[in-house]
């Protein structure tokens, strides 16, 4: 059971998700199994998600974390980062570009506050011309 003002765990979250959903583990493990074998990845099924739920087993991989995320109308991203996973898309930019590589690691190394991050975040958007 969840503490107060702690963080719950990727099981805790996880159920919370699936219970405002209205959905049964197994229903969810359906949905999952069904997208992930769309992807040629193997099952889900509702044994692993409840013991997941439960936090008897890690979180699974983040392409079952994503499809959990779609059925459950959920931030993929949040998700991720509860389970202590780097979003694949973002894995693979770091990866790629020296140059993000040096701009997360300078940010980072700054030891930017929760706000700073949020400012950065404003500024990149103004210089796209994004939202």
């Amino acid at each position: 059971m969840q503490e107060m003002g702690k963080e719950p765990t990727f099981g805790e979250r996880l159920r919370q998700l699936r219970q405002a959903k209205g959905l049964t583990q197994r229903e969810l493990a359906e949905r999952v199994a069904t997208l992930l074998r769309e992807e040629d990845r193997r099952g889900f099924d509702f044994t692993y998600l409840s013991k997941i739920e439960n936090d008897r087993m890690r979180p699974p991989s983040a392409a079952a974390i994503r499809q959990l995320a779609a059925v459950l109308n959920a931030d993929g991203d949040d998700l991720l980062a509860l389970a202590g996973k780097v979003p694949t898309d973002l894995g693979d930019m770091l990866k790629e570009s020296p140059a993000a590589r040096a701009y997360f690691r300078s940010a980072k190394d700054m030891g930017l506050s929760e706000k700073q991050w949020r400012d950065l975040l404003e500024e990149l958007k103004k210089r796209k011309g994004g939202k």
